[in-house]
């Protein structure tokens, strides 16, 4: 059975109440508007203050008690922002604390097993996290977070086995990060994680079969804008991690922003320029002469009020700006949704926890929001109506 739902990452909530009420507001009109009486899966975004809520007594059972009255279900976390992913400026923090930090192990702990508490009985469940670190932090030795890794896998495994889910994390490949591509992400996981510290953490814990345990335990996330802002395919990626073993352990459907021969378009590029905002980074990476040339934010697109010199001779500029997958992009601007429809079969084949992660609606310029009245669910609903009926031309009826 193929899941589809969307992350809640989509809301502003750090607080457990907070969280509460947008499962029985919010929420529950996106249930309503795209599944009508049918029960909607969701990704849970659980800030470290709503975890340790949890923590309380009953808290744990009284957020599944919610969920159910709502008719919804979680079947996947998103564990990669730790807090504060609203605020003023997020930019790099987003990537703190790094895999080389015991914090991160301490918070992805801590999510895995409210995860486990809040599945259904016998489901599945996935964990995305950070890939390790980011670029410009320069951590150069990551044998840490292969030890760290390795305890998480440990841990998953010890409650799947305990409680009958089948519990795994997976990486999240982003540009600018320390791993970046499907082949940093191989690289990285075949080092340090099947090998490595990670190897030697798990065998020392004493499995037997370390690695097949940490290959069941440890995967990746395929989330389709970076895939597509790094200039790869998804085929091509998906094929990349089967012959490497490397499992699939859950997908992000979503779409970045495109703008062809930005050196002959200045409208396109001013139109592009509208989404540069003072929250999130938007990696942009261009075509140039068959090299890919990286911008770390849409800030250095121009330079004195023109276009940086470096992208005169671009073919193509794709930016790291999730837009809502119903959108196909309009007179100056287009969007990577082409590779995911084009990857999607491929991608239903390697994993059954698909995600839509639109989580930027509060920062997209105004005439954006007020396509969808200006409300979230209201983009939501098309997102998945439209996820839903390329999964239906597939052949595949989501749950």
């Amino acid at each position: 059975m193929t899941h589809l739902g969307y992350c809640l990452n989509v809301h502003p909530t750090e607080r457990l109440s907070e969280l509460t009420s947008l499962l029985r507001g919010p929420v529950a009109r996106v249930r309503a508007g795209w599944r009508g009486e049918r029960p909607l899966g969701v990704g849970l975004w659980l800030p470290q203050a709503v975890l340790r809520e949890l923590a309380a007594p009953g808290a744990l059972a009284t957020l599944r008690a919610t969920l159910e009255a709502s008719r919804l279900y979680a079947f996947t976390v998103n564990a990669f922002p730790i807090g504060g992913f609203h605020a003023a400026r997020v930019k790099r923090e987003v990537y703190r604390p790094t895999w080389l930090d015991p914090a991160r192990r301490d918070y992805t702990l801590d999510a895995a097993r409210a995860l486990a508490a809040l599945l259904p009985d016998g489901a599945r469940g996935s964990l995305s996290t950070v890939p390790v670190s980011y670029s410009a932090f320069g951590e150069g030795d990551l044998g840490p977070a292969g030890v760290h890794l390795g305890q998480v896998a440990l841990e998953l495994e010890r409650l799947s086995q305990e409680l009958g889910h089948d519990l795994a994390l997976a990486l999240e490949p982003e540009p600018f990060a320390t791993l970046e591509t499907s082949a940093e992400a191989i690289a990285f996981l075949e080092r340090h994680v099947f090998a490595g510290a990670g190897r030697a953490t798990v065998a020392a814990a004493g499995s037997a079969e370390p690695e097949a345990l940490l290959r069941r335990r440890i995967g990746v996330c395929l989330d389709t804008c970076h895939v597509a802002c790094v200039f790869e395919d998804v085929v091509e990626v998906l094929e990349a991690y089967r012959r490497a073993g490397v499992r699939v352990v859950k997908a992000q459907l979503s779409a970045a922003l495109t703008l062809d021969h930005p050196g002959a378009s200045p409208a396109g590029v001013a139109r592009l320029a509208e989404f540069d905002e003072p929250r999130y980074l938007h990696q942009t990476n261009a075509w140039v002469a068959g090299e890919r040339v990286r911008l770390e934010d849409l800030d250095a697109l121009t330079q004195g009020g023109a276009l940086s010199p470096q992208l005169e001779r671009a073919t193509q500029l794709r930016t790291h700006f999730h837009v809502p997958l119903c959108w196909e992009g309009d007179a100056h601007l287009g969007t990577t949704r082409p590779g995911l429809e084009a990857g999607l079969s491929a991608l239903v084949a390697a994993t059954d926890h698909l995600e839509v992660e639109t989580y930027t609606f509060d920062v997209l310029p105004a005439a954006d929001r007020a396509r969808f009245e200006d409300d979230v669910v209201t983009m939501l609903v098309a997102e998945l109506r439209w996820a839903e009926a390329a999964l239906a031309a597939l052949g595949v009826n989501p749950s």
